[in-house]
Protein backbone atom coordinates (compact mmCIF):
# COMPACT_ATOMS: atom_id res chain seq x y z
CA UNK A 1 0.00 0.00 0.00
CA UNK A 2 1.95 3.69 -1.35
CA UNK A 3 1.70 6.39 1.18
CA UNK A 4 -0.43 9.13 0.29
CA UNK A 5 2.06 12.26 0.27
CA UNK A 6 0.73 13.73 3.69
CA UNK A 7 1.91 10.37 5.09
CA UNK A 8 4.78 10.88 3.43
CA UNK A 9 5.41 13.90 4.97
CA UNK A 10 4.43 13.36 8.87
CA UNK A 11 6.90 9.95 8.38
CA UNK A 12 9.70 11.87 7.07
CA UNK A 13 9.27 14.68 9.72
CA UNK A 14 9.06 11.94 12.26
CA UNK A 15 12.10 10.56 11.21
CA UNK A 16 14.18 13.85 11.12
CA UNK A 17 12.98 14.38 14.18
CA UNK A 18 14.13 11.37 16.11
CA UNK A 19 17.46 11.59 14.47
CA UNK A 20 18.00 15.33 15.68
CA UNK A 21 16.85 13.61 19.05
CA UNK A 22 19.44 11.07 19.09
CA UNK A 23 21.80 13.68 18.10
CA UNK A 24 21.13 16.08 21.13
CA UNK A 25 21.08 13.34 23.37
CA UNK A 26 24.69 12.17 22.33
CA UNK A 27 25.79 16.06 22.80
CA UNK A 28 24.23 17.16 25.79
CA UNK A 29 24.77 13.85 28.16
CA UNK A 30 28.75 14.26 28.36
CA UNK A 31 27.97 17.56 29.86
CA UNK A 32 24.89 16.70 31.74
CA UNK A 33 26.67 16.53 34.87
CA UNK A 34 28.87 19.47 34.20
CA UNK A 35 25.97 21.86 33.42
CA UNK A 36 23.58 20.78 36.62
CA UNK A 37 26.84 21.57 38.82
CA UNK A 38 27.11 24.82 37.09
CA UNK A 39 23.35 25.94 38.28
CA UNK A 40 23.93 24.48 41.43
CA UNK A 41 26.95 27.33 41.92
CA UNK A 42 24.17 29.57 40.72
CA UNK A 43 22.39 29.14 44.50
CA UNK A 44 23.05 32.75 46.22
CA UNK A 45 22.39 31.18 49.40
CA UNK A 46 24.93 28.29 48.87
CA UNK A 47 27.47 30.89 47.59
CA UNK A 48 27.08 33.59 50.48
CA UNK A 49 27.26 30.79 53.27
CA UNK A 50 30.63 28.86 51.51
CA UNK A 51 32.15 32.30 51.48
CA UNK A 52 31.26 33.43 55.29
CA UNK A 53 32.11 29.96 56.94
CA UNK A 54 35.04 29.99 54.32
CA UNK A 55 36.19 33.55 55.32
CA UNK A 56 36.01 32.07 59.17
CA UNK A 57 37.46 28.98 58.72
CA UNK A 58 40.98 31.18 57.15
CA UNK A 59 40.49 33.01 60.59
CA UNK A 60 40.49 29.63 62.54
CA UNK A 61 41.66 27.01 61.18
CA UNK A 62 40.00 23.66 61.71
CA UNK A 63 41.75 21.38 64.69
CA UNK A 64 41.74 18.98 61.82
CA UNK A 65 44.85 20.95 60.08
CA UNK A 66 47.29 20.21 62.99
CA UNK A 67 46.14 16.64 63.68
CA UNK A 68 48.92 14.38 63.79
CA UNK A 69 48.57 11.93 60.93
CA UNK A 70 48.02 7.99 62.32
CA UNK A 71 49.05 5.19 59.83
CA UNK A 72 48.75 1.63 58.77
CA UNK A 73 49.97 -1.36 57.38
CA UNK A 74 47.08 -1.58 55.22
CA UNK A 75 43.66 -0.05 54.18
CA UNK A 76 40.62 1.52 56.38
CA UNK A 77 38.93 -2.19 56.17
CA UNK A 78 41.63 -4.06 57.24
CA UNK A 79 41.50 -1.63 60.62
CA UNK A 80 38.72 -3.39 61.95
CA UNK A 81 39.12 -6.67 64.42
CA UNK A 82 38.59 -9.41 63.05
CA UNK A 83 36.28 -10.57 65.49
CA UNK A 84 34.53 -7.15 65.78
CA UNK A 85 30.36 -8.94 65.19
CA UNK A 86 28.04 -6.22 64.01
CA UNK A 87 24.91 -7.20 65.98
CA UNK A 88 22.37 -5.19 64.24
CA UNK A 89 21.96 -3.31 60.50
CA UNK A 90 20.13 -0.29 62.53
CA UNK A 91 20.64 2.79 59.61
CA UNK A 92 19.41 -0.13 57.39
CA UNK A 93 16.20 -0.49 59.47
CA UNK A 94 15.59 3.45 59.57
CA UNK A 95 16.14 3.39 55.73
CA UNK A 96 19.20 6.06 56.65
CA UNK A 97 20.14 8.03 53.51
CA UNK A 98 22.74 10.84 52.73
CA UNK A 99 22.80 13.57 50.33
CA UNK A 100 24.82 16.32 49.55
CA UNK A 101 22.45 18.64 46.99
CA UNK A 102 25.38 20.80 46.00
CA UNK A 103 27.29 17.81 44.48
CA UNK A 104 24.20 16.26 42.98
CA UNK A 105 24.80 12.90 46.04
CA UNK A 106 21.86 11.12 47.84
CA UNK A 107 21.85 7.52 48.44
CA UNK A 108 21.02 5.19 51.11
CA UNK A 109 23.22 4.22 53.72
CA UNK A 110 24.32 0.66 54.01
CA UNK A 111 25.85 -1.51 57.07
CA UNK A 112 28.73 -4.77 57.30
CA UNK A 113 31.56 -5.61 58.37
CA UNK A 114 33.60 -5.22 55.22
CA UNK A 115 33.77 -3.22 52.16
CA UNK A 116 31.84 -5.08 50.42
CA UNK A 117 29.06 -2.92 51.91
CA UNK A 118 29.68 -0.41 49.70
CA UNK A 119 28.16 -2.50 46.82
CA UNK A 120 24.89 -1.46 48.54
CA UNK A 121 25.12 1.77 49.53
CA UNK A 122 26.94 4.54 51.55
CA UNK A 123 28.90 2.49 54.02
CA UNK A 124 29.05 3.15 57.64
CA UNK A 125 32.16 2.48 59.19
CA UNK A 126 30.83 0.03 61.77
CA UNK A 127 32.81 0.84 64.70
CA UNK A 128 31.68 4.24 64.34
CA UNK A 129 28.93 6.36 66.09
CA UNK A 130 25.60 6.80 64.39
CA UNK A 131 24.17 9.95 63.30
CA UNK A 132 23.24 12.57 65.42
CA UNK A 133 24.93 11.13 68.10
CA UNK A 134 28.60 12.99 69.86
CA UNK A 135 31.96 11.42 68.02
CA UNK A 136 32.91 10.41 64.15
CA UNK A 137 30.19 9.03 62.24
CA UNK A 138 32.11 7.61 59.20
CA UNK A 139 30.63 6.99 55.82
CA UNK A 140 32.85 5.79 52.84
CA UNK A 141 31.85 5.47 49.31
CA UNK A 142 32.91 4.11 45.96
CA UNK A 143 33.91 7.35 43.63
CA UNK A 144 32.81 5.91 39.88
CA UNK A 145 30.46 2.56 40.73
CA UNK A 146 28.12 4.20 38.95
CA UNK A 147 27.96 7.34 36.67
CA UNK A 148 26.06 10.52 36.47
CA UNK A 149 23.14 11.64 36.28
CA UNK A 150 23.32 8.89 39.24
CA UNK A 151 23.59 10.30 42.28
CA UNK A 152 24.28 7.57 44.83
CA UNK A 153 27.98 7.02 44.56
CA UNK A 154 30.39 10.25 45.47
CA UNK A 155 31.55 10.51 41.85
CA UNK A 156 31.13 14.84 42.35
CA UNK A 157 32.78 14.55 46.15
CA UNK A 158 35.15 16.88 45.14
CA UNK A 159 33.15 19.56 44.21
CA UNK A 160 32.08 20.05 47.61
CA UNK A 161 32.58 23.13 49.29
CA UNK A 162 33.12 24.42 52.93
CA UNK A 163 29.93 25.30 53.93
CA UNK A 164 28.08 23.24 51.72
CA UNK A 165 25.47 21.32 53.59
CA UNK A 166 25.40 17.32 54.12
CA UNK A 167 21.64 15.73 55.01
CA UNK A 168 21.27 12.26 56.62
CA UNK A 169 17.69 11.22 56.94
CA UNK A 170 16.11 8.15 58.78
CA UNK A 171 12.92 7.16 60.12
CA UNK A 172 13.61 8.70 63.85
CA UNK A 173 15.22 12.13 62.56
CA UNK A 174 17.30 14.19 60.28
CA UNK A 175 20.77 15.65 60.91
CA UNK A 176 22.46 18.76 58.94
CA UNK A 177 26.11 18.52 58.96
CA UNK A 178 28.23 21.70 57.23
CA UNK A 179 30.99 20.84 56.17
CA UNK A 180 34.35 22.20 57.94
CA UNK A 181 37.32 20.74 56.47
CA UNK A 182 38.95 19.15 53.04
CA UNK A 183 41.68 17.69 52.96
CA UNK A 184 43.76 14.59 50.86
CA UNK A 185 45.15 12.01 52.54
CA UNK A 186 46.51 8.47 51.66
CA UNK A 187 45.06 5.04 51.61
CA UNK A 188 46.78 3.79 54.87
CA UNK A 189 45.73 7.09 57.15
CA UNK A 190 43.40 5.92 59.70
CA UNK A 191 43.33 9.25 61.55
CA UNK A 192 40.29 9.97 59.76
CA UNK A 193 38.52 6.84 61.87
CA UNK A 194 39.92 8.30 65.54
CA UNK A 195 36.51 8.84 68.18
CA UNK A 196 36.34 12.80 68.43
CA UNK A 197 34.78 14.67 71.76
CA UNK A 198 32.56 16.81 69.05
CA UNK A 199 29.43 16.08 67.06
CA UNK A 200 31.56 15.36 63.56
CA UNK A 201 31.01 13.26 59.82
CA UNK A 202 33.44 11.83 58.18
CA UNK A 203 32.87 11.41 54.57
CA UNK A 204 35.20 9.15 52.98
CA UNK A 205 36.25 8.05 48.82
CA UNK A 206 39.07 7.41 46.76
CA UNK A 207 40.94 10.21 44.43
CA UNK A 208 42.11 11.41 41.79
CA UNK A 209 38.71 10.22 39.68
CA UNK A 210 39.36 6.98 38.22
CA UNK A 211 42.06 6.12 40.62
CA UNK A 212 42.22 4.46 44.19
CA UNK A 213 45.90 6.64 44.67
CA UNK A 214 44.56 8.83 47.69
CA UNK A 215 41.92 9.31 49.61
CA UNK A 216 39.32 12.59 49.50
CA UNK A 217 38.04 13.47 53.27
CA UNK A 218 35.08 15.55 53.85
CA UNK A 219 34.87 16.94 57.40
CA UNK A 220 31.56 18.13 58.54
CA UNK A 221 29.92 19.46 61.92
CA UNK A 222 26.76 18.71 62.92
CA UNK A 223 24.75 22.19 62.35
CA UNK A 224 23.18 22.62 65.54
CA UNK A 225 25.76 22.51 67.47
CA UNK A 226 28.21 24.18 64.39
CA UNK A 227 28.82 27.43 66.92
CA UNK A 228 29.47 25.07 70.01
CA UNK A 229 32.55 22.78 67.93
Amino acid sequence: MKLNKSAKIIVTVFLILLLLTLFGFLLVFPSYNKVSLIFQDLDPYRVSKNIYIDFLSKLSPTLEKFENRVFAAGSLEESLDESFVLDRKLLEELHANLSIDPANISGRISEGTTSGAMMEGFWHFPTSVYPGQKGNVVIVGHRFQYLPPAKNTFFNLDKVKIGDSVNITQDEGDYTYIVTDIQIVEPNDISILQETDDYRLTIVTCTPLWTSEQRLVITAKLDKLYKKV
